[in-house]
């Protein structure tokens, strides 16, 4: 069932197809939101066995991303890009996400009010309610990116720059990267 109550997932989520790879929101309410996504012929990543595990972490991530993504909707803001830091306590009971399968993600904002988050997440069956997947990510959500980026030499805007490689005592060992 398709809610209209929320805008289309593309509105919500900094990403582009075809990397955008959870289907819809279906509910949020305060620090929870629930994302789905049916696992279907053309799912990214699919393989004969599914859409192999590891790939929970992204639909985790997406569905904080439409969290963040929903709030800035309703306050008329422009959606702000998040990294994911890394995941703590991950837990998957499955090796893969079956074709046909029909997944909630649901993500709890647990910590953090700035720029450092914290989200507990869960992928469950939505048929069986089996709790195929959980785990705790941690989001770095700067206010302005593209600043935090050039401040911190990752400023993609400049032509690619030669970067000097090091030994483990600091000697330089030459130029590391493609050759002028």
């Amino acid at each position: 069932m398709i809610d209209s109550q929320y805008p289309p997932i593309e509105q919500l989520l900094p990403h582009r197809p075809p990397m955008i790879l959870i289907d819809r929101l279906v509910q949020t309410h305060g620090a929870t939101t629930l994302c789905e996504v049916t696992i279907g012929p053309h799912s990214m990543f699919l393989q004969a066995a599914g859409v192999p595990a590891f790939v929970g972490i992204e639909y985790m991530a997406q569905a904080v991303a439409a969290h963040g993504g929903y709030q800035s909707y309703l306050e008329g803001q422009p959606i702000r890009v998040g990294l994911l830091l890394g995941t703590r306590r991950l837990d998957t009971t499955c090796q893969f996400f079956e074709l046909g399968q029909t997944l909630h993600i649901e993500v709890s904002h647990i910590w953090g009010k700035h720029e450092l988050m914290r989200f507990h997440c869960a992928i469950i069956n939505a048929v069986s309610a089996t709790r195929l997947q959980q785990a705790e990510l941690n989001v770095f959500k700067p206010k302005a990116l593209q600043s935090y980026l050039e401040e911190n030499g990752h400023d993609d805007t400049r032509p690619y720059h030669r970067r000097q490689s090091r030994d483990w005592a600091g000697h330089r060992l030459g130029p590391v990267g493609p050759r002028s």
